[in-house]
């Protein structure tokens, strides 16, 4: 079958078309994967980026959001059918860890990553354990459904705290941080300001909050180039000088989280989603214990609850997806998505192993 792997030690991937078919065990499902989306952490291993490298062995296939249809389920298999078509968690867990047992399974102490530490989803097929795999809301398209997990780590994100009536700064509005604005929208967020360095992103967040928002309503929301030196000031200026309530940081880059520091108001919240690639210098007394402020660092998404509430948030239309899609490619092309999105110049790119009826063709909405 076809599939992208990951040489060790080098920067890409590569394109193989001689991989076996996984076999699968009792409680597992072979999935044909019909979409698959590239994820921020997809680039770091693109990149061969010391934060994964280590982790990822030599010629693992690679990708862990997708959406697919079960061509074949293990003889212990009652909870899903063959034909069934269903999104997948990639957080494959223990159940029985101390974390498992205690409600927070996503921090599993013997977690493995799809994607990361076993096979993932940029091939034909994929086998994964049975309780991973999620049935796809009839509403939603395959490639809304390739990355309703991702959507879950946005979700859980905001949903850190309450942003009923808050002014929150969403600092990097690739894929994680123009989900975060809809969902912000729609838990109820006063003022929104995002800040983003690359101007194709900051236009779609504007189209973003435009399609979340009523257009009765009067606001303050603003989208900042976030490399402008007076970025800091603006911010200020839009809340009356008394900074932000929430930052949602979503970049990890260093200046982003300066940024957070600098503008969050006394009392605030900072909610750090994104990853730096090495470690970062943070004010902690001006920043936060002298303000007061609370951290919260968070890791993947809290299983399954978020996949529910994701769900219902795109059944109802409260948070639409779509037009985060901007590029359709088949996997074979796989090079000029990821070098869209390092330039900046994409959002959401879907790939199909194993082809589409839909144009693919540069296709952008």
């Amino acid at each position: 079958m076809k599939a992208l792997v990951k040489p060790y030690g080098k920067v890409g991937l590569r394109y193989v078309t001689d991989v076996p078919i996984p076999e699968i065990g009792p409680r597992d499902v072979l999935v044909r994967v019909l979409a698959t989306s590239i994820c921020g952490s997809d680039l770091h291993i693109y990149d061969d980026d010391p934060v994964f490298r280590e982790r990822i062995p030599d010629g693992m296939i690679v990708g862990h959001e997708f959406c697919g249809r079960v061509e074949q389920i293990g003889e212990q298999v009652t909870t899903v059918a063959v034909g069934d078509v269903v999104a997948v968690e990639s957080h494959v867990v223990c159940g029985t860890c101390y974390y498992c047992l205690n409600g927070v399974p996503h921090l599993c102490q013997e977690m493995a990553g799809i994607g990361f530490d076993r096979p993932g989803c940029f091939a034909e097929y994929i086998a994964v354990p049975a309780e991973n795999v999620f049935p796809k809301p009839p509403s939603l398209s395959i490639e809304v459904a390739a990355f309703i997990e991702p959507f879950g780590n946005a979700l859980d994100t905001a949903q850190r705290v309450d942003l009923f009536g808050k002014t929150v700064l969403i600092t990097g509005l690739g894929p994680q941080g123009l989900m975060a604005l809809a969902i912000a929208r729609a838990a109820g967020a006063r003022c929104i300001i995002g800040s983003e360095v690359h101007p194709y992103r900051r236009q779609m967040a504007q189209q973003v909050l435009s399609l979340h928002t009523d257009t009765r309503r009067t606001t303050r929301d603003a989208i900042l180039d976030a490399t402008q030196p007076d970025l800091a000031e603006r911010i200020f200026e839009i809340t009356d000088g008394l900074g932000v309530d929430v930052v949602l940081e979503m970049s990890g880059h260093p200046s982003a989280i300066t940024l957070a520091g600098t503008v969050l108001k006394n009392n605030g919240h900072l909610v750090a989603l994104g990853l730096p690639a090495q470690p970062v210098e943070f004010d902690w007394s001006h920043h936060l214990v002298l303000k007061g402020a609370t951290l919260h660092g968070i890791y993947g998404r809290h299983l399954y609850q978020t996949w529910f509430t994701a769900c219902e948030l795109l059944d109802s239309r409260a948070v639409q997806l779509e037009p985060l899609i901007t590029h359709r490619l088949p996997l074979e092309r796989f090079e000029e998505g990821f070098h869209l999105l390092k330039e900046g110049q994409a959002v959401k790119v879907v790939l199909y192993p194993n082809g589409t009826e839909t144009p693919i063709e540069g296709s952008q909405r």
